[in-house]
């Protein structure tokens, strides 16, 4: 009896033992169950874990556990159809290759895929992300990348891409910098803030050029086609502003260029030429001088600084301007010393000297190029009488043509006029020719032939109205219009 005592104690020792080892271990039969399965997924395949977790009791763990055999096979078909596709059908690979790594993504972190499926994940991705790369989908193929890895590990080619792209990204923080700066000169109004900006952008894009190549040198992978596409279209931003630049320093030499030349043929207000006084003319003249050396001054800082844009053949030409307005000036004052006789030759027209209206483009009468002389009288009742000066060479066949906005006669000599007194008296010709006039437009053909001087001297008969308007122009051929 005694012996069946000690028997039954030990016995009830050994229960409460196993008892409190299975507790301390916190395992039931289902999760023995499925931790067999997750084994021998890892160790043999997928489908080697169905013997195991089809035997789980609780249904909705059972279930669970199924489905991932369900997942598994959707991943590999998704795979396995993805290799069959043609290889320039790059957009169904690459929806693919984000639906395969969606499904496996479900599976359960303990799951690993065998090898032959990773391999084949591994090659899809490596694909899809070369062509994300190739039609710089940068961000997208950075994304694609990180999901990959995560789901098929890594490959010497996946790091190899890894790093083409982060050079791309660190390149591209670069570029938007120099690109921010370019924008800062466009909105600029002022142009020696916009030349600077426009400088300094062309120094950082140069240097994200230099940065680029050093980086994807030091990360291996000079030759790859992002870097090689990315090194092309930063060249070509960084051509692009620099042909901005250049433009814009042009355009600012013509500005200085076309402001002298807007001051040469600058006309006193509209209504005031017939009725300055001689002194006013000599003004007028004078504040033109002024004016066109200010500008002048400005130009030559401008060209000190950018002497390829402005070279010293439009120093040049433009000093020349200036000795030919210092002539002009020289002209006028001459005539002023015999007020008297300039006086009696009636108005002016203004300006007082001109040149070629419509030169030859590419000649060198091209510099020559004036503006009409303009003249216009209110409350007439009477013919008025109106002298200029011109500046033809003996040897040119141009014209001299006055137009008139009416229908008003007009009569031109070569001669002073003493404001009509000397016309009949004289028998002064009117050398214009009728033949060939047209409209409103009275021509005096081979004027520098014609004219006995410098000056021209015009009569305006009385019109329609007490108000008249008109231009005096020097063509290259008034016949053939070159205009």
């Amino acid at each position: 009896m005694r012996k069946i005592c000690i028997i039954a104690n030990i016995l009830i020792i050994l229960i409460i033992f196993s008892s409190c080892q299975t507790f301390s271990k916190g395992e039931s039969a289902d999760e023995r169950t499925i931790a067999k399965g997750v084994k021998i997924w890892n160790k043999k395949s997928p489908m080697a874990a169905k013997a195991y977790w089809r035997s789980i009791n609780d249904k909705d763990t059972n279930k669970k556990y199924m489905s991932y055999l369900a997942t598994y096979n959707d991943g590999a078909k998704i795979l396995f159809n993805a290799a069959d596709t043609k290889a320039n059908d790059q957009v169904r690979q690459l929806i693919a290759c984000k639906n395969s790594i969606k499904t496996f993504s479900t599976l359960d972190k303990n799951l690993m895929l065998p090898s032959e499926t990773r391999n084949a994940g591994l090659f899809l991705t490596e694909g899809c992300v070369r062509y994300l790369i190739n039609v710089n989908q940068i961000s997208e193929a950075r994304s694609l990348l990180s999901s990959a890895r995560n789901i098929y590990g890594e490959s010497e080619i996946l790091k190899g891409m890894n790093r083409e792209i982060d050079v791309i990204f660190t390149s591209r923080a670069r570029q938007a910098n120099a690109e921010s700066v370019a924008q800062k000169a466009r909105k600029s109004e002022n142009p020696e803030v916009k030349i600077s900006a426009l400088e300094e952008s062309i120094n950082l894009y140069k240097k994200a050029e230099n940065t680029l190549a050093s980086d994807a040198s030091i990360a291996e992978v000079a030759k790859n086609p992002g870097i090689i596409a990315e090194t092309k279209a930063l060249r070509k931003k960084h051509q692009n502003v620099a042909v901005e630049r250049e433009i814009f320093l042009r355009e600012r030499a013509y500005y200085y260029k076309n402001r002298i030349g807007e001051e040469f043929a600058s006309v006193p207000e509209k209504g005031k030429t017939g009725q300055m006084k001689l002194e006013e003319i000599l003004k007028h003249q004078e504040t033109i001088k002024n004016n066109v050396n200010e500008v002048y001054k400005e130009m030559e800082i401008f060209a000190s600084r950018y002497p390829d844009v402005i070279g010293q053949d439009i120093l040049d030409e433009i000093a020349i301007q200036k000795k030919d307005l210092d002539a002009k000036i020289a002209q006028v004052n001459k005539e002023i010393l015999t007020a008297k006789e300039i006086a009696s030759r009636g108005k002016v027209a203004m300006p007082v000297m001109i040149g070629l209206f419509n030169p030859q483009p590419g000649t060198t009468e091209e510099s020559k190029r004036s503006r009409p002389a303009q003249f216009s009288g209110k409350n007439t009742k009477k013919a008025e009488y109106w002298w200029g000066m011109v500046s033809i060479p003996k040897n040119e066949m141009n014209d001299l043509v006055i137009t008139m906005k009416d229908h008003r006669t007009v009569r031109v000599f070569s001669e002073n006029t003493k404001s009509g007194k000397l016309i009949k008296k004289k028998k002064l010709p009117d050398l214009v020719n009728r033949t060939h006039r047209i409209g409103n437009s009275w021509p005096v053909l081979n004027a520098g032939g014609q004219l006995d001087s410098n000056k021209y001297f015009f009569e305006v008969q009385p019109g329609i109205t007490k108000e008249y308007e008109g231009e005096v122009v020097i063509y290259s051929s008034f016949i053939a219009r070159m205009r």
